[in-house]
């Protein structure tokens, strides 16, 4: 068995050594680690954030319905006499004007009853003729008292007959000149025409119908049911036709390039709807607007309606209400309470809590906290 030797105590002197080492090492970590720290945050770089500017942009005060197109005239092509169609003069579905030859019917019987009712007149014209001398000469002889009275009394009867047989002539002149007249047809307006219902060669008259329709195509009307409620609110805000025009948009989801004008507001509302009929005169040049068609209806009022606006990506809400996150000049962010408004594509309507010209953080919220500073970008402008 191996003894060791007696054990050193250690001395107090390098026990107290190692405790001024150790504390020297903490006190040095306690007072580099703070500097450490401030180095990181001093070259940290800012977040980028992207902010969009307050500014006025314009609120549209506008209701939207559904409308349909009407045509300001149509009408129905009837034949007013009987005969055969001989002729068509037109395309289906194209543009006519007024006074364009459309159809013709056979007119020869007209034509010929024309010349016999010519022909009858000149009988009875010459028949008056015939009489008015016999009257000047019973007259004459009357008055010398070498006729009696009842002979000038019979002359002017035979001359009344023949005033009225010519009448009664030019009246069968006129009536065989308008059934002539009648088998030729004009295009009553200016408009396009459908689809023709009769054929070259068929045998027409006034019980076969419609013929053919044309309607007025520039301008048309817009029919479009408006709440009861909400024309009496137009009402007492005093607001006139004039106040006010119709947008459009189309079947296709575009926008009509030309703006319609209230013309007319009905005096009867409608019982099981409580609507009131409006309707909008609307050019149409182009024929994009067809007759019973449907269209989507927007009526803007043209007052002026510029609010403070800001994107609506930049609203935050919380406890306490709705908030932004604004940039101050020093590019740090602040905290900027809002009573908002409207919101229209896109955008929100501000009431107070702003000013124009505010910087507000629409992207990066997530990496800005009230207090840091920032790096802003401008957003993109939007239309």
């Amino acid at each position: 068995m191996i003894l060791s030797g007696p054990q050193r105590a250690p001395s107090s002197h390098s026990g107290g050594l190692r405790r001024i080492i150790f504390y020297f090492i903490i006190g040095i970590y306690s007072i580099s680690a703070p500097v450490s720290a401030q180095s990181d945050e001093a070259e940290r770089p800012a977040p980028a954030v992207t902010v969009a500017i307050t500014e006025t942009r314009n609120f549209e005060n506008a209701s939207a319905f559904t409308g349909r197109v009407e045509a300001i005239e149509a009408v129905e092509l009837l034949a007013r006499v009987q005969g055969y169609l001989e002729a068509r003069h037109f395309e289906e579905g194209a543009r006519v004007e007024k006074g364009d030859l459309l159809y013709e019917l056979d007119s020869e019987i007209y034509r010929n009853a024309l010349n016999q009712a010519q022909a009858a007149l000149q009988i009875a014209q010459a028949n008056e003729k015939l009489a008015q001398q016999q009257f000047d000469r019973q007259l004459e002889l009357t008055e010398r008292n070498v006729q009696s009275r009842a002979m000038l009394e019979e002359a002017q009867a035979r001359l009344d007959i023949g005033f009225a047989n010519v009448a009664a002539a030019k009246a069968k002149v006129e009536e065989a000149q308008i059934n002539l007249g009648y088998t030729t047809i004009e295009a009553p307006l200016t408009g396009l025409i459908g689809r023709s219902t009769v054929s070259v060669g068929d045998l027409i008259s006034p019980q076969s119908g419609v013929m053919a329709s044309i309607v007025q195509t520039d301008p048309v009307y817009v029919r479009f049911p408006v709440p009861q409620t909400l024309f009496i609110d137009i009402r007492k805000r005093g607001a006139r036709n004039e106040d006010v025009f119709v947008e459009l948009t189309l079947a296709d989801g575009k926008k009509y390039e030309h703006h319609g004008q209230v013309s007319f507001a009905d005096v009867t509302a409608n019982a099981s709807t409580d609507t009131i009929v409006v309707r909008a005169t609307v050019p149409n040049p182009d024929y994009f607007l067809v007759n019973s068609g449907l269209v989507d209806v927007r009526v803007v009022s043209n007052e002026d309606t510029s609010v403070l606006a800001i994107p609506l990506q930049a609203l935050l809400i919380d406890q306490q209400g709705s908030f932004v996150l604004t940039v101050d000049d020093e590019d740090k962010v602040q905290i900027a309470r809002i009573e908002e408004g409207r919101q229209q594509d896109g955008y929100l309507e501000v009431r107070s809590g702003l000013e124009p010209g505010a910087r507000v953080i629409v992207e990066g919220i997530q990496k800005a906290s009230p207090g840091i500073k920032v790096a802003p970008n401008a957003a993109q402008p939007s239309n």
